[in-house]
């Protein structure tokens, strides 16, 4: 699949402090990403390389094979900020309109898409209303749009569920899925907010210290990274725990639930349903463990911050 980002040994410094050490990444098209890491690690300063805000002390980069920087590859991103800023006397869409016609939409074509997306994002009968007077969430919901009328190739999103309430969060993360699969868009978000993160990204960039220390796809990680543990809650967990005891299995116990550590899961699946069934024990729980994003970044970037895991 064609690379439509690359970065190439790229440097930043801002005075004697080197924010960007030595990166270098290259992403496919198509694919939702989340760029993760430590306060302090670099994010920030990648985005703002890659939206052509800042430029490289040394190194370079590309979007789509035009330089990082120049108006071509501007052209083909889109960006939202974790704090989007607005016109204190412009309606929700006279802003976006006039936002599109800075991306060089024709009045017509801006109306129509603020629209159109205005809908998808479930605003559409607060057009009319003053932007800066709208809540958190929805000013969120605006910045996104702006970000989209242009129909970018390459979306970078700041932080976009941050201190939003569950139901805002939600809204933004399914509305987000449906336009990128729609549109086929290139998405990068940079996001503390990692349970929820895991729920729409197909691959993780982590970054700590200036410099990448995982890039794979999600699930090749998770394999990659988790344990031979099975999960297990019966309502007869004394009865199971004697079985285990018995045959010797390491595990722990926390809050109900039996964690087995085994070398052999397929093994260990097989003995335990076998002495389900020959017990006639009501199941509560029985899966694989699958370590989460957040488990992921402390033990890559928290107990390993010494060393470099590049995947």
């Amino acid at each position: 699949m064609e690379k439509i980002i690359k970065v190439e040994q790229m440097n930043k410094f801002f005075g004697s402090f080197k924010a960007i050490d030595d990166l270098s990444f290259e992403l496919e098209g198509g694919k939702i990403y989340g760029i993760i890491g430590p306060n302090g690690a670099g994010k920030s300063t990648t985005m703002s390389l890659l939206m052509g805000l800042i430029f490289p002390s040394s190194g370079s980069g590309s979007i789509k094979g035009y330089p990082l920087g120049s108006n071509e590859a501007k052209k083909l991103m889109g960006y939202s900020p974790e704090f989007p800023n607005f016109y204190s006397d412009m309606s929700c869409l006279e802003y976006l309109v006039y936002m599109g016609q800075l991306s060089n939409l024709d009045f017509d074509t801006a109306v129509k898409r603020a629209l159109e997306l205005l809908d998808e994002f479930g605003l559409l009968e607060h057009k009319l209303k003053k932007v800066a007077k709208f809540s958190t969430g929805m000013k969120k919901k605006v910045g996104l749009i702006q970000a989209m009328l242009h129909d970018p190739e390459v979306l970078l999103l700041d932080e976009p569920t941050a201190n939003l309430d569950p139901t805002s969060r939600s809204e933004i993360i399914q509305t987000l899925k449906k336009l990128v699969s729609q549109r086929k868009m290139t998405v990068l978000i940079s996001s503390h907010v990692l349970s929820e993160l895991e729920m729409i990204i197909d691959h993780v960039v982590m970054i700590n210290k200036g410099h990448v220390v995982l890039n794979q796809p999600i699930e090749v990680v998770q394999q990659g990274f988790n344990q031979e543990k099975v999960l297990v809650s019966t309502k007869q967990n004394s009865l199971l725990k004697k079985y285990l005891d018995i045959n010797g299995y390491n595990y722990n116990l926390e809050k109900n639930v039996f964690r087995i550590t085994t070398k052999d899961k397929a093994v260990c699946k097989r003995d335990l349903i076998k002495f389900i069934y020959e017990n006639d024990v009501e199941l509560d729980l029985f899966k694989e463990e699958v370590i989460t994003l957040e488990k992921l970044y402390q033990q890559v970037v928290e107990d390993n911050e010494n060393e470099s895991v590049v995947m």
